[in-house]
């Protein structure tokens, strides 16, 4: 079969997932598109077809071991043509657990044709000090190489039966941010005096939960901690102050630099 197109399409609040793709997209070496679907405006009115002769990658990060929580919009935006599709997993080197299953399963209920699979390791959202600086150059390179060998071999894989690690129904519960637990219930967003309310914060919020008046208000049963917020304010002024977070995070952090994770990835048999 001949492939005519590549497209990474992916949700990507720190950068991580986005590396990721791109790299497996430049390993394929053919014309290629990227559809950044990281922000709620980018998602709105959403409406891409994609045919069985394009190649679609397909990126998100984990949370708690699955998929982000109120991401409809995401796949409802995305439709299929038996279209042979990469899922792509982003985690911190803790597990991705049932996010790859649940990415293939979400991804073939829109027409397409998961043919194969891969879970990467990035620096974790909360600690510079967990998987620093990944994906690195070697974990590029993987995925680059995993590019390469998805479209030598998509005859094959087409023909296939993929299987990829995780249970279903779903055993890990993932992060419902209106259900906080452990770490997570500490890192509460606060926004300091320095802020200007330039709205750059609420435009970059991937999951909505920000809000500009006269003040910034963050709706804490939509935002799931990612902080993206945190990264783009030009004022630093969004913060965690909780010291019971940074209590919790020393633990985290020992329990999480102890193995460097690998990539795994998945092709159809």
């Amino acid at each position: 079969m001949e492939i005519k197109k590549v497209y990474s399409v992916y949700l990507s609040p720190t950068g991580t997932t986005e590396k990721a793709v791109l790299a497996v997209a430049d390993g394929i070496c053919l014309p290629s598109e990227k559809i950044d679907l990281t922000t709620l405006k980018s998602r709105q009115n959403l409406s891409r077809s994609f045919t069985n002769d394009e190649l679609v990658i397909i990126g998100m990060p984990v949370y708690g071991g699955r998929l982000p929580f109120n991401l409809g919009d995401f796949f409802s935006g995305l439709k299929g043509n038996n279209t042979p599709a990469i899922a792509l997993v982003m985690y911190g080197n803790r597990e991705y657990e049932d996010a790859l299953l649940e990415l293939k399963i979400r991804i073939d209920e829109r027409g397409f044709k998961v043919i194969a699979g891969a879970a990467f390791i990035g620096e974790h959202t909360f600690s510079q000090k967990i998987a620093t600086g990944r994906p690195d150059a070697n974990d590029l390179k993987i995925a680059k190489e995993f590019g390469e060998k998805v479209i030598k071999e998509i005859d094959k894989a087409l023909a296939g039966k993929l299987v990829v690690n995780g249970v279903y129904p779903f055993a890990a519960k993932g992060f419902n941010p209106a259900q906080p637990g452990h770490l997570t219930k500490f890192a509460r967003i606060i926004t300091t005096e320095d802020c200007t309310l330039c709205g750059i914060c609420a435009d970059n919020c991937p999951w909505g939960a920000i809000s500009i008046s006269d003040t910034v208000i963050t709706d804490v049963n939509k935002c799931l901690r990612c902080l993206r917020c945190v990264k783009v304010c030009p004022e630093q002024a969004r913060k965690i102050i909780d010291p019971e977070f940074y209590v919790w995070l020393k633990n985290f952090e020992k329990r999480l630099t102890a193995v460097r994770k690998e990539p795994e990835m998945f092709l159809m048999r």
